[in-house]
């Protein structure tokens, strides 16, 4: 066999190979993008975004949330917003919010679906709490990442013993982003 074949052969499976990492990161960035803008808009009261993150037929299942402990299950992105509208009727104040931490993301090998769990803390003027998210993405044909399952797990929580304030919340509009994630665009 031709050296010159081979040699465009092996080229041309290592440019593949590279394409698909490409792929997998680009993927790993949006995912980041989609999980940044569900966090930033359940902390700025920003419920059309929180219901962006999720794909039309997303099933959400919500264990143990506060304060009673009480299990929720949603199936569509409708359904959900029974749950996440209340967070767009506040004010859009900057006031507490959402830490996350060992985020796992890890994309199928097409770069089209991927699965993400990460811890999170919460905190805010009513106490302190903590769990896990652990779900699905896929790409979505308009380009999006969205959550198509998310189990979001409350571990633990607590109220404050001294519940003085120390500050009060801040507008949005005192946010240089008005509260979201930054964006190139």
């Amino acid at each position: 066999m031709d050296e010159k074949y081979l040699m465009t052969e092996e080229l041309e499976a290592r440019i593949a190979m590279l394409e698909g990492e490409v792929a997998r990161l680009r993927a790993r960035e949006a995912i980041t993008a989609t999980f940044n803008q569900y966090l930033y808009s359940m902390d700025t009261a920003f419920s059309d975004g929180i219901l962006d993150a999720y794909a039309e037929d997303a099933v959400l299942d919500v264990l143990n949330f506060p304060p009673d402990g009480v299990d929720m299950h949603f199936e569509g992105r409708e359904a959900m917003r029974k749950l996440y509208d209340p967070y767009g009727a506040r004010e859009s104040l900057i006031s507490g919010g959402h830490t996350s931490s060992n985020i796992a993301i890890a994309v199928s090998d097409d770069a089209l679906t991927a699965s993400l769990t990460s811890y999170f803390t919460t905190t805010g003027n009513r106490g302190v709490q903590g769990g896990r998210y652990e779900g699905t993405l896929r790409l979505d044909p308009d380009g999006k990442w969205r959550w198509v399952t998310l189990a979001i797990i409350s571990a633990w929580g607590f109220r404050p013993n001294d519940s003085s304030l120390v500050s009060d919340a801040v507008a949005i509009e005192r946010s240089a982003f008005g509260g979201r994630p930054a964006t190139a665009d």
